[in-house]
């Protein structure tokens, strides 16, 4: 029996969404040509291969075992294209990764040195912004990954989170401020004061806000900075006490521009999570750029549900 090899690479597809109609976009199909696909399919193996369900497709027994072998075949005609296409147009592949702001410190100097390692063979294209606006353009396939703060929480399926580290959450103050000689503040300290915050779809500021309500502090206001940056110039101007993580103050806490305090007894910090689709979906580059964080951070990462 000869079987067409693009059937497995729509099942696996449909399979890892659980969805046919998202499939059907992911696969630039209409929908009905992929239900036609798997109705082939199950013909060949002469037996059926999914259930609909209210939640969406789900597999039989039959479509359990048979979904490793489709979706190896799928990687393999992914990457064999790919290669042709690269031979073909003596083209350098890109790699497209987002790092949010609030992360540029502390991996920038990674990610581009990776990047020279690789020259002649991969070109990576870094884009920054917010951990939402970033976990959006890897779900719309507009990056390839990227490396996130926070949000899991707000994590559409299939895509995945693993996390690397934690990155504490801080306040940061002007040297002259009346605080500067502190350690850390109690939460109670917070009542009443200048809170300098990023824009509101920052994960940090959410995170913030959700922090005080649960503990009923009442800041004299939350003055929007616009960006982390924002936030940092306006504390080193003295403008109020900023919420920033630590990674990304502390150049400045090194130069002597800025005072840094942590909040007692608050345990207030949030994951670092790299976010990408499946494996079984994602490009040799994209994994062997995450297995070089891995290797740097000198530890394993956890799988993290959405």
């Amino acid at each position: 029996m000869r079987l067409n090899p693009r059937y497995l690479v729509v099942f696996c597809v449909v399979a890892e969404l659980r969805s046919l109609s998202r499939a059907a976009e992911v696969l630039h199909l209409s929908q009905p040509a992929v239900s036609k696909t798997l109705k082939a399919l199950e013909d060949a193996v002469r037996q059926p291969l999914y259930e609909r369900t209210p939640q969406g497709i789900t597999l039989t027994e039959a479509g359990k075992a048979l979904l490793p072998y489709a979706c190896a075949v799928s990687r393999s005609l992914a990457q064999a294209t790919r290669f042709i296409e690269e031979r073909r147009h003596q083209r350098i592949p890109s790699l497209e990764v987002g790092l949010a702001w609030s992360l540029i410190p502390r991996y920038l100097a990674a990610l581009i040195g990776w990047a020279e390692t690789q020259q002649g063979r991969c070109e990576l294209q870094l884009k920054n912004g917010t951990t939402l606006e970033l976990i959006e353009q890897v779900y719309q396939r507009d990056l390839d990954a990227a490396l996130v703060l926070g949000g899991t929480d707000a994590l559409p399926e299939p895509l995945l989170a693993r996390r690397l580290t934690s990155d504490e959450m801080v306040l940061v103050v002007a040297p002259s401020h009346p605080w500067a000689r502190l350690g850390g503040v109690a939460l109670g300290q917070l009542e009443g004061m200048t809170l300098l915050v990023p824009q509101r779809n920052s994960r940090l500021r959410l995170r913030l806000e959700q922090f005080l309500e649960r503990h009923g502090i009442v800041p004299a206001r939350l003055l929007e900075c616009g960006s982390l940056y924002g936030v940092k110039a306006a504390a080193a101007a003295g403008l109020g006490v900023g919420l920033a993580s630590r990674s990304f103050v502390e150049p400045e806490q090194k130069a002597g521009l800025l005072r840094l305090l942590f909040i007692e007894d608050a345990g207030f910090s949030l994951g670092v999570h790299w976010i990408s689709y499946p494996d079984s979906s994602v490009d040799f580059a994209t994994r062997e750029l995450l297995g070089l964080l891995w290797r740097s951070l000198g530890t394993a990462p956890d799988l993290v549900g959405a």
